[in-house]
């Protein structure tokens, strides 16, 4: 029962520190304006970053298979941890959605950058590729944190890694934070500017 709790509890400080993190990147978008806010992180340097970080890790699941599947949680875990399928089916499938969506934002990004103005009738469409990248990695992120919570929780490792100080696993919450908070940014965000640009 005291591993469920701490499970959730984790789940539970996720969600608060990612709604102000989510507000907190709001007041600065307004601060700066928003076209300003669009032209600089939003449609260009954010998506291109994260974009990157996500293709990346989408093909260390494939090329490191084995140490992912080391912080994957075995059945039982906490005493609430019953998800059907294999280890390496999960390091497989959220390995290839991380890759996916990166490349999406990675599209978006540099679709922006080059200023490509299309001139056929999927404009709308591959303008909300951005968008929908963010939303699947957004949810994707709190998807995978089990395995996060698997390592603070039992030592878990990957590979032949030694054992993680405690301060590890405090910089990746406040880390998963950001992450989280920027892809709603850009989800919600690159989603209003396309929708206002088809408006127009």
């Amino acid at each position: 029962m005291y591993q469920a709790s701490v499970f959730i509890g984790i789940y539970v400080m996720l969600t608060v520190a990612t709604i102000p993190t989510i507000k907190s990147i709001d007041a600065l978008s307004n601060t700066m304006g928003l076209e300003r806010w669009r032209n600089t992180f939003v449609d260009t340097s954010l998506p291109l970053l994260l974009g990157l970080f996500y293709v990346c890790a989408g093909i260390g699941h494939f090329a490191l298979a084995d140490s992912f599947k080391d912080i994957y949680p075995p059945i039982g875990t906490w005493g609430i941890w019953y998800l059907p399928g294999s280890a390496t089916f999960h390091v497989a499938w959220t390995g290839a959605v991380e890759a996916l969506g990166g490349g999406g934002l990675l599209y978006g990004a540099i679709r922006n950058l080059l200023g490509m103005e299309e001139d056929y009738d999927h404009t709308a469409i591959s303008k909300l590729v951005l968008p929908l990248s963010a939303l699947a990695l957004f949810a994707l992120t709190i998807v995978v944190t089990p395995a996060n919570i698997y390592m603070y929780t039992h030592g878990a490792t990957m590979g032949d890694m030694g054992p993680l100080h405690l301060s590890f696993h405090y910089v990746r919450f406040a880390v998963q934070v950001l992450i989280l908070g920027l892809l709603f940014a850009i989800a919600k965000d690159s989603f209003f500017f396309a929708w206002g640009d088809e408006l127009d």
